[in-house]
Protein backbone atom coordinates (compact mmCIF):
# COMPACT_ATOMS: atom_id res chain seq x y z
CA UNK A 1 0.00 0.00 0.00
CA UNK A 2 0.84 3.47 -0.44
CA UNK A 3 2.49 5.48 2.29
CA UNK A 4 0.40 8.70 1.51
CA UNK A 5 -2.63 6.21 0.82
CA UNK A 6 -1.68 4.76 4.37
CA UNK A 7 -1.09 7.91 6.28
CA UNK A 8 -4.49 9.14 4.81
CA UNK A 9 -6.75 6.29 5.74
CA UNK A 10 -4.95 6.54 9.50
CA UNK A 11 -5.70 10.09 9.44
CA UNK A 12 -9.39 9.95 8.60
CA UNK A 13 -10.34 6.60 10.70
CA UNK A 14 -8.70 8.37 13.48
CA UNK A 15 -10.16 11.78 13.02
CA UNK A 16 -14.20 9.94 12.57
CA UNK A 17 -13.41 8.55 16.20
CA UNK A 18 -12.23 11.05 17.48
CA UNK A 19 -15.69 13.20 16.39
CA UNK A 20 -17.87 10.49 17.41
CA UNK A 21 -16.23 10.24 20.44
CA UNK A 22 -17.16 13.41 21.46
CA UNK A 23 -20.47 13.64 19.91
CA UNK A 24 -21.11 10.53 22.10
CA UNK A 25 -19.68 11.93 24.59
CA UNK A 26 -21.41 15.35 24.95
CA UNK A 27 -24.76 13.64 24.36
CA UNK A 28 -24.85 11.19 27.11
CA UNK A 29 -22.32 12.94 29.71
CA UNK A 30 -22.94 16.40 29.51
CA UNK A 31 -25.22 17.66 31.98
CA UNK A 32 -24.59 14.38 34.11
CA UNK A 33 -21.79 14.93 35.81
CA UNK A 34 -20.84 17.13 38.82
CA UNK A 35 -19.65 20.77 38.44
CA UNK A 36 -15.95 19.92 39.33
CA UNK A 37 -15.30 16.73 37.47
CA UNK A 38 -13.22 19.14 34.99
CA UNK A 39 -10.28 19.65 37.28
CA UNK A 40 -9.94 16.07 38.70
CA UNK A 41 -10.37 14.34 34.71
CA UNK A 42 -7.99 17.09 33.50
CA UNK A 43 -5.15 15.63 35.60
CA UNK A 44 -5.94 12.15 34.64
CA UNK A 45 -5.76 13.18 30.96
CA UNK A 46 -2.50 14.74 31.68
CA UNK A 47 -1.22 11.33 33.43
CA UNK A 48 -2.42 9.21 30.60
CA UNK A 49 -2.04 11.67 27.45
CA UNK A 50 1.75 12.06 28.83
CA UNK A 51 3.06 8.33 29.84
CA UNK A 52 1.41 7.69 25.89
CA UNK A 53 3.67 10.64 24.84
CA UNK A 54 6.77 9.06 26.50
CA UNK A 55 5.77 5.71 25.00
CA UNK A 56 5.48 6.15 21.57
CA UNK A 57 8.25 8.51 21.14
CA UNK A 58 10.72 6.07 22.48
CA UNK A 59 9.12 3.47 20.72
CA UNK A 60 9.70 5.84 16.86
CA UNK A 61 13.35 6.50 18.03
CA UNK A 62 13.95 2.63 18.68
CA UNK A 63 12.43 1.46 15.39
CA UNK A 64 13.72 4.56 13.37
CA UNK A 65 17.35 2.96 14.99
CA UNK A 66 16.26 -0.13 13.87
CA UNK A 67 15.53 0.53 9.99
CA UNK A 68 18.41 2.94 9.97
CA UNK A 69 20.70 0.03 10.84
CA UNK A 70 19.42 -2.24 8.97
CA UNK A 71 20.15 -0.02 5.99
CA UNK A 72 23.72 0.41 7.13
CA UNK A 73 24.04 -3.43 7.69
CA UNK A 74 23.26 -3.76 3.47
CA UNK A 75 25.66 -1.03 2.11
CA UNK A 76 27.97 -2.54 4.60
CA UNK A 77 27.69 -5.56 2.78
CA UNK A 78 27.22 -4.22 -0.74
CA UNK A 79 30.31 -2.54 -0.08
CA UNK A 80 32.21 -5.39 1.07
CA UNK A 81 31.93 -7.34 -1.96
CA UNK A 82 32.85 -4.44 -4.40
CA UNK A 83 36.39 -4.16 -2.25
CA UNK A 84 36.39 -8.05 -2.13
CA UNK A 85 35.97 -8.46 -5.79
CA UNK A 86 38.77 -5.62 -6.62
CA UNK A 87 41.32 -7.30 -4.23
CA UNK A 88 40.65 -10.85 -5.99
CA UNK A 89 42.48 -9.85 -8.84
CA UNK A 90 45.73 -9.68 -7.10
CA UNK A 91 45.09 -12.93 -6.31
CA UNK A 92 46.41 -16.34 -7.97
CA UNK A 93 44.65 -16.05 -11.33
CA UNK A 94 42.36 -19.22 -11.71
CA UNK A 95 41.86 -17.99 -7.35
CA UNK A 96 40.40 -14.78 -8.51
CA UNK A 97 38.59 -16.01 -11.30
CA UNK A 98 36.30 -18.33 -9.78
CA UNK A 99 36.01 -15.75 -6.33
CA UNK A 100 34.70 -13.26 -8.95
CA UNK A 101 32.34 -16.04 -10.14
CA UNK A 102 31.06 -16.21 -6.79
CA UNK A 103 31.05 -12.94 -5.70
CA UNK A 104 28.97 -11.88 -9.21
CA UNK A 105 27.00 -15.35 -8.36
CA UNK A 106 25.95 -14.19 -5.25
CA UNK A 107 25.05 -10.61 -5.83
CA UNK A 108 22.45 -11.77 -8.45
CA UNK A 109 20.89 -14.51 -6.04
CA UNK A 110 20.24 -11.58 -3.54
CA UNK A 111 18.74 -9.55 -6.01
CA UNK A 112 16.90 -11.49 -8.08
CA UNK A 113 16.32 -14.14 -5.21
CA UNK A 114 16.44 -12.96 -1.27
CA UNK A 115 15.03 -9.64 -1.51
CA UNK A 116 11.77 -11.26 -2.76
CA UNK A 117 11.70 -13.93 -0.22
CA UNK A 118 12.71 -11.40 2.46
CA UNK A 119 10.37 -8.71 1.51
CA UNK A 120 7.84 -11.69 1.68
CA UNK A 121 8.66 -14.45 4.48
CA UNK A 122 12.17 -12.67 6.30
CA UNK A 123 13.65 -16.09 5.11
CA UNK A 124 16.69 -16.74 2.95
CA UNK A 125 17.65 -17.46 -0.68
CA UNK A 126 19.20 -20.93 -1.26
CA UNK A 127 20.72 -20.02 -4.29
CA UNK A 128 22.56 -17.19 -2.44
CA UNK A 129 24.01 -19.70 0.58
CA UNK A 130 24.72 -21.54 -2.09
CA UNK A 131 27.52 -18.94 -3.61
CA UNK A 132 28.50 -17.76 -0.09
CA UNK A 133 29.59 -21.27 1.01
CA UNK A 134 31.31 -21.57 -2.31
CA UNK A 135 33.65 -18.52 -1.65
CA UNK A 136 35.45 -20.46 1.66
CA UNK A 137 35.35 -23.51 -0.01
CA UNK A 138 37.71 -21.92 -2.91
CA UNK A 139 40.48 -21.81 -0.69
CA UNK A 140 40.41 -25.43 0.24
CA UNK A 141 41.36 -26.20 -3.39
CA UNK A 142 44.36 -24.02 -3.00
CA UNK A 143 47.71 -26.00 -3.31
CA UNK A 144 49.57 -26.41 -0.30
CA UNK A 145 52.56 -24.38 -2.39
CA UNK A 146 50.01 -21.59 -3.40
CA UNK A 147 48.54 -21.26 -0.08
CA UNK A 148 51.62 -20.33 1.60
CA UNK A 149 52.94 -17.88 -1.26
CA UNK A 150 49.05 -16.31 -1.06
CA UNK A 151 48.87 -16.35 3.10
CA UNK A 152 48.59 -13.12 3.70
CA UNK A 153 46.12 -12.09 0.79
CA UNK A 154 44.23 -14.84 1.47
CA UNK A 155 43.67 -14.20 4.99
CA UNK A 156 42.72 -10.19 4.23
CA UNK A 157 40.10 -12.02 1.58
CA UNK A 158 38.82 -14.90 4.06
CA UNK A 159 38.73 -11.79 6.79
CA UNK A 160 36.41 -9.87 4.41
CA UNK A 161 34.04 -12.95 3.26
CA UNK A 162 33.51 -13.56 7.23
CA UNK A 163 32.39 -10.05 7.13
CA UNK A 164 30.09 -10.48 4.24
CA UNK A 165 28.55 -13.79 6.01
CA UNK A 166 28.06 -12.01 9.28
CA UNK A 167 26.48 -8.93 7.53
CA UNK A 168 24.23 -11.62 5.71
CA UNK A 169 22.93 -13.20 8.67
CA UNK A 170 22.65 -9.77 10.48
CA UNK A 171 20.08 -8.66 7.17
CA UNK A 172 18.18 -11.94 7.83
CA UNK A 173 17.73 -11.32 10.91
CA UNK A 174 16.33 -7.84 10.54
CA UNK A 175 14.24 -8.64 7.44
CA UNK A 176 12.30 -11.45 9.77
CA UNK A 177 12.13 -8.99 13.18
CA UNK A 178 9.12 -7.36 13.78
CA UNK A 179 7.23 -5.52 16.59
CA UNK A 180 5.65 -8.20 19.20
CA UNK A 181 2.39 -7.91 19.10
CA UNK A 182 2.14 -6.59 23.13
CA UNK A 183 4.17 -3.62 22.24
CA UNK A 184 1.08 -2.73 19.22
CA UNK A 185 -1.24 -3.36 21.92
CA UNK A 186 0.17 -1.23 24.28
CA UNK A 187 0.76 1.84 21.84
CA UNK A 188 -2.66 1.79 20.50
CA UNK A 189 -4.53 0.99 23.47
CA UNK A 190 -2.73 3.76 25.30
CA UNK A 191 -3.47 6.35 22.98
CA UNK A 192 -6.91 5.60 22.71
CA UNK A 193 -7.21 5.41 26.51
CA UNK A 194 -5.88 9.13 26.35
CA UNK A 195 -7.71 10.07 23.69
CA UNK A 196 -11.31 8.65 25.11
CA UNK A 197 -10.59 10.69 28.20
CA UNK A 198 -10.75 13.71 25.95
CA UNK A 199 -14.31 12.54 25.49
CA UNK A 200 -15.09 13.77 29.00
CA UNK A 201 -13.99 16.74 29.00
CA UNK A 202 -16.65 19.30 27.63
CA UNK A 203 -15.44 22.86 25.24
CA UNK A 204 -18.47 25.57 25.01
CA UNK A 205 -18.82 24.65 21.23
CA UNK A 206 -18.82 21.44 20.45
CA UNK A 207 -17.34 22.46 16.70
CA UNK A 208 -13.54 23.00 18.57
CA UNK A 209 -13.43 20.24 20.70
CA UNK A 210 -13.74 18.01 17.68
CA UNK A 211 -11.47 19.83 15.71
CA UNK A 212 -9.20 19.80 18.29
CA UNK A 213 -9.35 16.04 19.45
CA UNK A 214 -9.29 14.86 15.34
CA UNK A 215 -6.06 16.77 15.70
CA UNK A 216 -4.92 14.85 18.60
CA UNK A 217 -5.91 11.93 17.00
CA UNK A 218 -4.65 12.48 13.79
CA UNK A 219 -1.09 13.07 15.33
CA UNK A 220 -1.35 9.78 17.17
CA UNK A 221 -2.16 7.86 14.02
CA UNK A 222 0.47 9.77 11.79
CA UNK A 223 3.01 8.65 14.48
CA UNK A 224 1.77 4.87 14.78
CA UNK A 225 1.78 4.74 10.87
CA UNK A 226 5.84 5.98 11.03
CA UNK A 227 6.32 2.99 13.47
CA UNK A 228 4.42 0.60 11.50
CA UNK A 229 6.08 1.46 7.73
CA UNK A 230 9.60 1.55 9.68
CA UNK A 231 9.33 -1.88 11.67
CA UNK A 232 9.73 -3.76 8.31
CA UNK A 233 12.67 -2.46 6.90
CA UNK A 234 12.16 -5.11 3.75
CA UNK A 235 8.57 -5.03 3.51
CA UNK A 236 6.17 -2.03 2.95
CA UNK A 237 6.01 1.34 1.17
CA UNK A 238 9.46 2.54 2.60
CA UNK A 239 11.15 -1.26 2.22
CA UNK A 240 15.09 -0.80 1.58
CA UNK A 241 15.92 -1.53 -1.84
CA UNK A 242 18.33 -3.90 -3.44
CA UNK A 243 20.36 -0.56 -5.25
CA UNK A 244 23.77 -1.19 -3.08
CA UNK A 245 24.25 -4.74 -4.17
CA UNK A 246 23.07 -3.33 -7.94
CA UNK A 247 25.97 -0.66 -7.62
CA UNK A 248 28.31 -3.39 -6.63
CA UNK A 249 27.54 -5.66 -10.02
CA UNK A 250 28.36 -2.19 -11.47
CA UNK A 251 31.77 -2.10 -9.61
CA UNK A 252 32.38 -5.86 -10.74
CA UNK A 253 31.73 -4.74 -14.28
CA UNK A 254 33.81 -1.58 -14.16
CA UNK A 255 36.91 -4.05 -12.60
CA UNK A 256 36.22 -6.81 -15.46
CA UNK A 257 36.91 -3.57 -18.56
CA UNK A 258 39.74 -2.31 -16.49
CA UNK A 259 43.27 -3.54 -19.04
Amino acid sequence: MNIVLLIFLAIVASSVFAVAGVRLGRRFLRGRVASGHHEVLAAMFQTCGTLHAVFLAFLVVAVWQSYDAARANVAEEASALATLYRMSTAMAPEIGKRLREALRHYAEAVIEDEWTIQAASGGASPRARAASLAMYRLFGTETTALRQDEAAIDGAALAIISQIQNDRNTRTLQAGASLPAIIWLAAIGSGAIALSLSFFLFMEQAAPQMVVTSIMASTIALLLCITFVLSRPFNGPLALPPEPFQHSLQVFDAVDETP
